[in-house]
């Protein structure tokens, strides 16, 4: 049986903001898995322009939460080292480099990254994703718009992120200028996988922007902590096309390729078995259909000979739209998935989370939590993120997701919630509303 709890992450000392809190990321310690960060945009603009990441530290194992500090950012994820004494942060910044900060469970960020990638000047980076190996190896996986059409890459560090090896993963490259966005990394020991989509000729677009891809979902490997460039799997190291879905990206909220107020744009999540590196499974997403269609479906596939070859296993409903993966795999060999959907006909947005424990054999899927797609109205882009994330500690999975909703009670429902903020009457009912007596 699935046990599932959700807290909302605001601590008490906030319980008057109101921002959108959107695309969320958390980091586990691996060896006190009671100390947990998490972090999230707000809608405060910075003075560089970039957007406000506020930051939430966990000691008791995500019950309680404390302001951990605020970051200009733009993009940002999260890790925490394997010895447990590091947390960092990727984040991009306003002039789209990629600054990583180091903190500690005791201490916050501070305001001086530890190192800041400006490959270029003016600089076009996206999406930094962090993720780290034994050894003070880290990986920043991320896509180089400088790059003409080989844009998914990773950063290699092996002294902690003080410096940083660029490694250009698209060996091959696309034909619609660049990869898509979500470039991303998962790592057992001195295996990395990275997994990214191709963008190859343009199928179909129209004047708002919404345009479908020939796709390619290609899988890299390393098999040395990243000093062999990433050229352990494929011909030459180009790696192994797992399957050739329609890209897409969606140009307007409420579009044909969104999820309501969400944007997408090819999203992609990738996971290692802990006690099996030939182990992996992905998921991506397919845009079938004509150009209107509304088709947005997640596929999950899995290979177990280090991803030489795949095997659908997992594809989630073509009746509504689903997007913002989020993977990963505990140490029993359970696999969780994290989800966004959209259902056009109902015009609400949930969230899901299947597990299973027989490799897709059977499945236990359950709502999160559902809301109303129509308030509150988006303040910017993206919505409620470009991405989730989830991670496993031993035989536990800890996920982060946003859900924008009203605080009456009825526009939202969620499964088994808790709030550390001020409110008053019953979660769930028409008598719930959030209120401010904390100061």
């Amino acid at each position: 049986m699935v046990k599932i709890t959700i807290r909302d992450i605001i601590p008490q000392v906030d319980s008057a903001e109101t921002d959108q809190s959107s695309e969320p990321s958390l980091a586990i310690d691996p060896l006190n898995p009671n100390d947990i960060i998490a972090g999230a945009f707000t809608d405060t603009t910075e003075p560089d322009g970039s957007f406000g990441t506020d930051y939430f530290l966990s000691t008791d194992g995500g019950v309680t939460w404390t302001p951990y500090g605020s970051l200009g950012t733009d993009d940002k994820s999260l890790a925490w080292s394997a010895d447990g004494t590091t947390i960092l942060t990727a984040t991009l910044t306003a002039g789209f480099n990629i600054a990583t900060y180091s903190g500690s469970a005791s201490g916050t960020f501070g305001s001086s990254p530890i190192n800041t990638f400006a490959p270029a000047n003016p600089d076009f980076l996206d999406q930094p994703w962090i993720r780290i190996g034994p050894s003070n190896h880290i990986y920043v996986a991320y896509n180089n718009l400088n790059n003409t059409d080989k844009t998914a890459s990773v950063n290699v560090s092996t002294n902690g992120g003080s410096t940083f090896t660029p490694v250009v993963i698209d060996k091959v490259g696309g034909t619609s200028g660049q990869d898509a966005p979500s470039v991303r990394v998962a790592v057992s020991g001195n295996t990395v996988y990275a997994g990214f989509t191709r963008w190859n000729a343009t199928i179909a677009s129209d004047a708002n922007g919404n345009t479908k891809y020939a796709s390619q979902v290609v899988v890299v490997r390393s098999d040395n902590g990243g000093s062999d460039a990433f050229g352990a799997l494929g011909t030459g190291g180009v790696g192994t096309v797992v399957a050739t879905p329609t890209g897409s990206i969606s140009g307007t909220d409420n579009g044909p390729l969104a999820l309501g107020q969400e944007r997408t744009a090819s999203a992609m999540a990738i996971a290692v078995d802990p006690n099996n590196a030939n182990r992996v499974i992905i998921a991506y997403s397919d845009a079938s259909g004509a150009l209107n269609s509304g088709h947005l479906q997640l596929i999950v596939a899995e290979s177990t000979d280090g991803g030489v070859t795949w095997t659908s296993k997992f594809t989630t409903s073509l009746a509504t739209r689903s997007d913002q993966p989020a993977l990963a795999i505990s140490t029993d060999g359970t696999v969780g998935f994290l989800y966004d959907n959209y259902d056009p006909t109902t015009n609400e947005l949930s969230q899901h989370f299947v597990s299973t424990s027989d490799d897709f054999a059977t499945t236990t899927e359950t709502v999160l939590a559902s809301e109303r797609n129509t308030t509150p109205t988006a303040t910017s882009d993206p919505y409620l993120g470009d991405f989730f994330d989830l991670q496993a500690v031993g035989t536990t999975f800890e996920g982060v997701f946003s859900a924008s909703n009203d605080d009456n009670g009825t526009a939202a429902q969620f499964a088994n919630v808790t709030f550390q903020r001020d409110f008053t009457g019953t979660p769930g009912t028409s008598s719930f509303q959030l209120t401010n007596s904390s100061n």
